[in-house]
Order: structure tokens, then C-alpha cells, then sequence
């Protein structure tokens, strides 16, 4: 015994033997002859029992003693998927083709086509069917081929494959934990491939913590490659997904977490929303969160212990903005503050910080160097680097243009290049100042008074203006130790912030 690998070949069907006869030969009113060929791959040996009247299919699987090939209804010797790129054409030796009518064993009426090929999905219903094709050429006196072409295949099915977009699922490189904490709000993303063709796949089932037969809730997959999960309880919880196609066949299931993946965390837990304040730590270098518990220890005393939510990013933003806009928009005011060195990702969130100041929310925004200053939530007309020796020394006065109560001193060497910035007030219905360096004198490396921190409000309607923005450039940490503690901290501004700006 042995086995035949794949092959590939090219058959053609007709009506009649490949005989051409003088065309000079005047001729009788004739019917037209039809051609149909196909391109197939992988073997199939196919048996036509005349007892039972039925063909017997062995896939990949040389035939049992006694068992010949079987031709008959030109039956196709190769299997194949549902997916059929088939090519026809027509010959009338009085006249011209003018088009071409076709049916599958499946269909109930005849289609006319002036196409010489056609991309098909054969309705599979089970794991291996058998379906036949034929066409007619037509001619330009309307008479018909009489026998048509015709060809016979063996369809197997195929499971369908489901797996999670690439990097959909956070990395634990990226968050720095085995753990992925998200808000109550969650949105899977999802690739499925199919070798009998995506249409073919019909539904997709997902379940959220368990997979009872009652738990799987039913997508149509033509609509959904993604689905986004709210009010999701706090806790632990895993998600399952699973592909079924026209036939009945199942992917496997996959699920998230995965803890077979050593890339992804192994835990998943939903955090409550506490409070309308939340901080957002986007400083992932600052791996023993200094910078987060010092504006925890503000928060204790400002609102209270417990009474606001922290979100720590960490490398990459979750990957569905809906997600970073569902996160921030649970709260009224967000303080986020970046990285003093490193990499931050609010750059990637522009459009959700953008939709959230629309939708009235608060920001204050602390981007020490402003690496890139086009914001749309916050437009820039320029910037200029305050300290190009890339030193800004202890004891430098920042001066409130609001209250002489509220000036800062920098209580730490800062030892990165900040920038001051002028806002583009053309964007904005109003701006305002809030904090301006002291003026430069001859020992310092800057002239005036740079602008490093101002507020600002959008127009969302002729009588509606958006919640409100604030960017400061000049860190409040650096990851060790608080920058901006010398003379009032820079607790009383963002008491101020939340208490008087963000209140109205």
C-alpha cells in the first residue's frame, strides 16, 4: 500500500470530442457546445457502486482492493473546498456565443451570465457533500448546447480558526504585571480564518466566565470582529470565544485570559469606579510608582481615602480607543500625568481626550519636554526650550496668574529640557494663563516670562463650551521625589484645580 501526495492538475469537460472541422463548411442551423474546466488540488478517490447507485469518496486515501476510479457523470477526482473559481466557454459553428445559463444541484432555476467565469461558495451543510455544476452556451439564434458541461465535486468542509487580534490582549511586557486591571469595560477583538471562505462562517459565540450551554450569547460573524463588554462586575473573569460555520463545524475555543501564554497575564480583574476624580499614571519607567503615591497621598487629603480611581497604563494604551474613551469618561476630572523620562501614551490618546473635554469632562495634563505638541485637545502655536543645558535648577519661581498663594518653587533640581508654549487661542473660546516662569535675568537661560501651564475651554455649541483642559509642562515628579514641593506645594494647585476650576 501507498499513499498519493497532492497533486495539481488541469481537467477540461465538454459535450463533444476537441474536433474542428473546416470553418469555410457551410453548416445547418446547430446548437452551440459548452467547456467548463477547474483547477483543484489534494486527491480523492471516488467509487460508483451500481448496486446502491451511490459514490463512495476515500480522501487522501489510496482505494481498498477491488475499488477502481470511477468517471462516471464526469465525477471530479480531486477534493476541494467550497470556495469554486470555475471557467467555461463556448463554440457555434454558425454563429456567435452570446451568453452562457448555469446551475448548481442546489439551485432550483437556471442564471444567465454573459461571463465566462465565476467565484462560487458552495453551500456546505456537512462535513463532506457532493455537488455538480452545469452550464450552457447560448447562441445568437437563441438555441441552447442540449447536453450541457457538467462536473461533479466532492466538497469537504473544514473548521473554521478563531484566534484574538494580534497584540488585541495586552502584553506582560507592556503592563508590567501578570495581572490586567481593567474599568468595567472591555472590548475583544477577534481575526477568523476559514480554507472554505470566511462566508462560510456564520455565527460566533462568546461567554464571559463560564461555558455552560446556556452561557454562550450568539454574534452574527458577518457583523462582528469585535465586541465590547460594560458593567462588567468587579473581580476576576475570563473570556471565551468560539467560530461555528454553515456546517455545523466549531473552531476551538480561546479564551483570554490564557495562562498557556506566556506573553499574556494570567489574570484579568475588573476594577470599580470609585469617585469622580481618576488618576492616570502614564509613567511605566517609574516601576515603584513614587510619582503615583505622591499623588495618591494628595488625593487622601484633598478628597479622601478611597474616594478616587487610578489608572496605570503602563506601556501601551489598551488597544480599542473605545475602551481608553469608556475608561475616562466614567469620571468628571482627570489628573494624568507622563513620564519625566521615557516613553508616555497620551499621544496615542489624543482623539479620546479630545472627545471627553467635548463632552464637558476636566483634564489637567502634566507632559514634562512635550515631545510632540500637536494636540488637538490642546492646540499649541509654538513652543521654545526653556533650559537647553537641560538643567532648571532648585529654587526657581513658577508665578501663579491667579493668586500670589498659589506661586511654586521647584524643590528639585530638573534635570530634563522643558519647553514653554503659547496656545492657539484661535481655537479656543477662552484661555487663560495659569502659571508663567519668573523673568529670566542674566544667570538664567531664558529671557521674559515663558508660559508653562494654561487653561483652556472649546465652543461645543453656540451656547455650549467643553469641560475644561489644562497642560502643564514642568514636572510635579520625577519618579524619585517630588519637583515642585518648594515654598506652597504643588498640592494646593491641584486643590485649587479640583475644588474651584474643575467645579464650576
Amino acid at each position: 500500500m501507498h499513499r498519493l501526495g497532492p497533486i495539481s492538475f488541469f481537467i477540461f469537460f465538454s459535450c463533444s470530442l476537441w474536433d474542428y472541422e473546416d470553418p469555410s463548411i457551410s453548416h445547418e442551423n446547430e446548437s452551440p457546445e459548452t467547456y467548463l474546466s477547474l483547477i483543484a488540488n489534494d486527491t480523492i478517490y471516488a467509487h460508483y457502486d451500481s448496486t446502491s447507485g451511490e459514490f463512495t469518496y476515500a480522501i487522501d486515501e489510496e482505494p481498498l482492493p477491488g475499488m477502481v476510479w470511477d468517471t462516471l457523470d464526469h465525477a471530479f477526482t480531486s477534493i476541494t473546498t467550497s470556495k469554486q473559481h470555475l471557467h467555461w466557454w463556448g463554440e457555434d459553428r454558425d454563429g456567435n456565443i452570446i451568453g452562457y445559463k448555469y446551475k448548481w444541484s442546489s439551485d432550483s432555476i437556471w442564471t444567465f451570465t454573459a461571463e465566462e467565469e465565476g467565484l462560487f461558495y458552495v453551500p456546505i451543510r456537512t462535513d463532506l457533500g457532493v455537488f455538480s455544476f452545469e452550464v450552457v452556451a447560448v447562441d445568437n439564434d437563441s438555441l441552447a448546447d442540449a447536453t450541457p458541461a457538467k462536473l461533479t465535486l466532492p466538497i469537504m468542509n473544514s473548521a473554521p480558526e478563531i484566534s484574538f487580534r494580534y497584540r488585541s490582549n495586552p502584553f506582560v511586557d507592556d503592563i508590567q504585571s501578570d495581572t490586567s486591571l481593567t474599568f468595567p469595560t472591555r472590548t475583544f477583538v477577534w481575526d477568523v480564518i476559514d480554507q472554505d471562505g470566511i462566508e462560510t462562517v456564520i455565527d460566533i459565540y462568546y461567554a464571559l466566565d463560564d461555558t455552560c450551554n446556556t452561557c454562550w450569547i450568539q454574534l452574527d460573524a458577518a457583523a462582528y470582529s469585535s465586541i465590547t463588554l460594560t458593567d462588567i462586575e468587579p473581580g476576576y473573569h475570563r473570556f471565551y470565544i468560539q467560530a461555528i460555520d454553515i456546517a455545523g463545524a466549531e473552531s476551538d475555543i480561546v479564551f483570554f485570559p490564557d495562562g498557556t501564554n506566556p506573553n499574556e497575564p494570567g489574570f484579568w480583574r475588573v476594577m470599580a469606579v470609585n469617585g469622580d476624580v481618576l488618576l492616570v499614571d502614564d509613567f511605566s519607567q517609574d516601576s515603584q510608582n513614587n510619582a503615583q503615591d505622591w499623588y495618591r497621598s494628595i488625593l487622601d487629603t484633598i478628597i479622601g481615602a478611597d474616594q478616587f480611581s487610578i489608572w496605570e497604563i503602563g506601556k501601551e494604551l489598551p488597544y480599542s480607543s473605545s475602551d481608553v474613551s469608556a475608561n475616562l469618561k466614567y469620571f468628571n476630572k482627570v489628573i494624568w500625568y507622563s513620564a519625566y523620562t521615557g516613553v508616555e501614551t497620551y499621544h496615542e490618546a489624543g482623539s479620546s481626550l479630545l472627545n471627553y473635554v467635548m463632552d464637558g469632562g476636566h483634564l489637567l495634563m502634566n507632559a514634562p519636554e512635550l515631545k510632540d505638541s500637536t494636540f488637538t485637545w490642546f492646540p499649541i502655536k509654538s513652543t521654545s526650550v526653556i533650559n537647553p543645558s537641560g538643567r532648571l535648577f532648585q529654587g526657581t519661581i513658577l508665578e501663579s496668574e491667579i493668586s500670589d498663594s498659589l506661586d511654586l518653587a521647584l524643590s528639585q533640581l530638573v534635570a530634563i529640557r522643558v519647553k514653554g508654549f503659547e496656545p492657539d487661542s484661535s481655537e479656543f473660546s477662552s484661555i487663560k494663563s495659569l502659571y508663567n516662569m519668573e523673568e529670566g535675568d542674566g544667570s538664567d537661560e531664558w529671557t521674559d516670562s515663558p508660559n508653562v501651564c494654561s487653561l483652556g475651554r472649546f465652543q461645543v455649541s453656540p451656547t455650549v463650551e467643553s469641560g475644561k483642559v489644562v497642560l502643564f509642562s514642568i514636572p510635579m515628579h520625577n519618579g524619585s521625589v517630588p519637583v515642585l514641593d518648594g515654598g506652597i506645594s504643588a498640592k494646593g494647585f491641584i486643590d485649587y484645580l479640583l475644588n474651584e476650576e474643575f467645579a464650576e
